[in-house]
């Protein structure tokens, strides 16, 4: 299955934070070229969201290249499926090799422009994954952030402004 297959096979309305979003992502996936390799304007990006349940804490990131509180991600390389992407991801970001050993269910699709002139990236489509974990086996590579923290979804609500991440969190406020 390729990326674009794979993207398909996870799009559902129900999960998507607007009706725009799933017309959007249809879309995009017809258009081809869905990568950052293929095409470093509009691309595809999967985000984790790592959750502790005992706790009720996310873990936030202050990203270095957007100056913004964030979850960690980042892009789908060409190539990969959803399942590689999201490990990829999750050990770059985390230390964590191969978290995921059958493919989770995304819990929110998404879409943003990205106003960074610095970077070529003009539009995302979010594919969102929830990480349950206490976060103790972290090996965070700080190259990729400012600063990182764990905070309840309310303190975590002051410091995001992305769209995108402040809706995962309202999602994850709920469980």
């Amino acid at each position: 299955m390729d990326t674009a297959q794979a993207i398909l096979k996870i799009l559902d309305i129900s999960i998507c934070d607007t009706p725009e979003t799933f017309d959007a992502f249809k879309k995009r996936l017809n258009e081809g070229a869905i990568t950052r390799d293929e095409n470093p304007q509009p691309h595809f990006v999967v985000y984790f969201l790592p959750y502790n349940s005992k706790n009720k804490k996310v873990f936030i990131t202050h990203h270095k290249k957007s100056g913004l509180w964030l979850s960690p991600g980042g892009h789908i390389d060409k190539g990969e499926v959803l399942q590689e992407a999201l490990n990829r991801e999750i050990n770059e970001e985390l230390g964590l090799v191969d978290f995921f050993r059958e493919e989770p269910k995304p819990f929110l699709l998404a879409s943003k422009q990205i106003e960074n002139k610095g970077h070529p990236c003009k539009m995302h489509y979010d594919i969102w994954y929830l990480v349950k974990t206490d976060g103790n086996n972290f090996k965070v590579d700080p190259s990729e952030f400012l600063g990182m923290k764990w905070l309840s979804i309310e303190e975590a609500k002051k410091i995001v402004t992305d769209e995108s991440n402040i809706k995962a969190l309202e999602i994850i406020e709920k469980l």
